[in-house]
């Protein structure tokens, strides 16, 4: 062939797209980069994910190679508390790839450990219009709820999460529980007792629940029975003391003393246990008696404490003012 004729063919040739020459070496690294990324997080190596993001960027990847280091990097800023990096990072994930769940999911996880529930909720609904059994939409839109303090909604996606778990997660089944007992839904509550206490034997968990559960509903003897049984298991001392309080309200004075006794003497200035002294006491009539009891509860309680005993104190104060007047 004359060369005249090979260089007109050679011209009339359609030229390669500029990816041939630049855009397919540069995906071939970004490629490279993604899959030493991918190697670092699967081996928990998040130092490593976070400085190979950097020249993998500067590729200038193709979206579904953005897509999946996006990821990587997203639960690496997680890992490091790096919250707010890791906030930016899904909310441009879920712009760019809106049908992506688990950049929804991840930052639905951020924005609950972070107390932002009301951001959380929505993506959570979102996953679970998709995906209704999903396990962590539902058990993290229970926790959403129950942080905005919406308990009927949080016990709807809380029987969910505990019944695709077959009721085998102590975790769920124990935040599931508060919720019922934050209701007052006493009888579901104690029914959740049962599997719980199933599912994790032993555990001091349960029995006080079971107490607060009793107590609820008036039965402050076998609340201090349960709570005896929960402080067998594990000893503490709020256990020691709400147990005295269930015997005070019990009607059995005398032992709520000695139980706060016991506290006051291995713990000196104990003010939840000079309040209970102090009730007892004046609830024997031994007002004179309970008010320096009253009067540590107040000095050293916290708000609740501190508010119930002033209260006493006052009241006693007032009646020792008005018999004077007589």
């Amino acid at each position: 062939m004359k060369p005249g004729i090979l260089i007109a063919l050679l011209l009339a040739a359609p030229l390669p797209a500029p990816a041939f020459f630049f855009g397919g070496a540069s995906e071939k690294a970004a490629a490279a980069r993604l899959g030493a990324m991918r190697a670092s997080f699967e081996a928990g190596d998040c130092a490593s994910v976070r400085e190979l993001s950097s020249p993998f960027l500067d590729e200038k990847p193709a979206g579904r190679l953005r897509e999946e280091a996006y990821g990587y990097l997203g639960q690496c800023y997680e890992t490091g508390g790096l919250t707010d990096k890791a906030i930016s990072l899904y909310k441009l994930a879920l712009e760019l790839y809106p049908d992506n769940t688990l950049f929804a999911a991840r930052l639905a996880g951020v924005y609950n450990r972070s107390g932002f529930y009301e951001s959380a909720a929505p993506l959570f609904l979102k996953i679970l219009v998709l995906r209704s059994d999903d396990i962590e939409a539902n058990l993290g839109l229970a926790r959403a709820y129950a942080g905005l303090g919406f308990l009927g909604r949080a016990q709807e996606f809380y029987a969910k999460a505990a019944a695709l778990q077959n009721f085998a997660v102590p975790e769920v089944l124990r935040e599931y529980a508060l919720c019922l007992l934050g209701q007052r839904h006493w009888a579901e509550a104690a029914a959740m007792n049962l599997k719980g206490a199933a599912a994790e034997p032993g555990e001091a968990f349960w029995p006080q629940l079971s107490a607060r559960i009793l107590a609820g509903q008036g039965d402050y003897q076998g609340a201090a029975a349960a709570m005896a049984a929960a402080i067998a298991l594990a000893p503490t001392r709020q256990g020691r003391l709400e147990r005295a309080l269930y015997l005070l309200l019990g009607g059995r004075p005398a032992e709520a003393i000695e139980a706060a006794d016991a506290e006051l003497a291995a713990g000196g200035a104990d003010a939840l246990a000079a309040a209970v002294k102090a009730l007892a006491l004046y609830s024997l009539g031994e007002k004179e008696k309970a008010q320096p009891y009253f009067a540590a509860a107040a000095a050293g309680g916290g708000a609740f404490t501190g508010r119930l005993a002033a209260a006493f104190l006052a009241a006693g104060s007032n009646g020792g003012r008005a018999a004077c007047k007589k």
